[in-house]
């Protein structure tokens, strides 16, 4: 049987350290490679990366080099989607490393699932650069602790319908029948798209068998300015489409920061700070017994027994600043122009 023509898109933005890994990893797959075509939509970057991309394009006439003005991510997705010639659909990340098989295997995956119009896989995470922290990181992305039941990135054991993938492997029909990605979006295009997927009827599959390594970020700095933005997005978001494309692992966070900032503000009334005071310490007692066993546990089961003296600290960091984050959205009327 004759595969499907496929168009890979993908958006970036001054990667000159991961493009030509990333498109080594997409170039080396196993599929026919008169059967598809690679759309990068680069928001005009400055560092290389388009010198680097430019070069590949002109030994292989896969590759494409699509402008998207601006850095936007939906934007240059829907660019690269409006060029795109194929069947299938598949968006990729630059920070992410892909098996030989993978877009064999996502495509297939539709092909022998009729019922599914996006397919996806997990997401393994490693570190970009092999510290302590970088690797205490790139661990809590993928506890359940840190991520909730964000299947894509936790795992599991069988195929099973979810709410989201990562990146995602679409039908072609799918952008014909709703529409393309959310260009008001700058985070949480993709959760927006996948919720009016299944809004429309459509419905999402999860792959276990499908896997793909992403290098999750190492940098202190980074690591909170992007955990602040995750916890702002899925609120800001759904303000400016007009509606909740959030799940209850996005109001966690927020409300346990809130349940701590109430504690400390009634702490030291005369009549409710005793209560106030016990009930903080027991919401903490319990939260720290929580970290501390998840924490031992993926040390234990990746042999790395530092992980159980930073993976606390890194929890408590992701949920501190993801709560703040959800909550600054909350308040902010600005419509994301920040």
């Amino acid at each position: 049987m004759q595969m499907p023509f496929l168009s890979v898109v993908i958006p970036c933005w001054n990667e000159v350290r991961f493009i030509a890994g990333f498109l080594d990893s997409v170039l080396g797959n196993t599929y026919p490679a008169d059967r598809m075509e690679i759309l990068l939509a680069d928001g005009y970057s400055d560092d290389g990366t388009r010198e680097v991309v430019r070069r590949y394009a002109a030994r292989d006439h896969r590759v494409f080099l699509v402008d998207n003005p601006g850095h936007s991510k939906p934007a240059g997705l829907n660019r690269a989607i409006r060029r795109a010639r194929g069947d299938v659909i598949i968006r990729l990340d630059v920070h992410a490393d892909y098996p030989p098989d993978y877009l064999e295997r996502c495509v297939r995956g539709l092909l022998d699932n009729p019922g599914a119009d996006n397919v996806g896989g997990i997401r393994l995470s490693r570190a970009r650069d092999e510290t302590l922290l970088g690797r205490a990181i790139a661990v809590s992305t993928t506890s359940v602790f840190g991520a909730g039941n964000s299947r894509y990135r936790t795992g599991a054991a069988e195929p099973q319908w979810v709410d989201t993938v990562f990146g995602g492997c679409y039908r072609r029909s799918v952008f014909e029948r709703i529409g393309l990605f959310d260009e008001k979006l700058t985070r949480a295009q993709d959760r927006e798209f996948n919720q009016r997927l299944r809004a429309a009827g459509g419905q999402i599959l999860l792959l276990p068998d499908i896997t793909c390594t992403y290098y999750a970020r190492s940098d202190l700095r980074e690591f909170c300015a992007w955990t602040f933005e995750a916890g702002y997005w899925p609120f800001q978001a759904s303000r400016l489409v007009g509606r909740w494309i959030g799940s209850w692992r996005n109001v966690v966070p927020a409300g346990f920061v809130l349940t701590l900032a109430a504690g400390a503000a009634l702490a030291p009334l005369p009549r409710v700070g005793r209560t106030a005071r016990r009930l903080t310490g027991a919401v903490l007692a319990a939260y720290g017994a929580a970290a501390l066993g998840f924490a031992a546990r993926e040390a234990r089961r990746r042999k790395d027994p530092a992980l159980a003296a930073a993976l606390p600290a890194v929890f408590l960091a992701t949920h501190v600043i993801y709560g703040i984050g959800s909550i600054r959205a909350v308040l902010d009327r600005r419509g994301g122009k920040r």
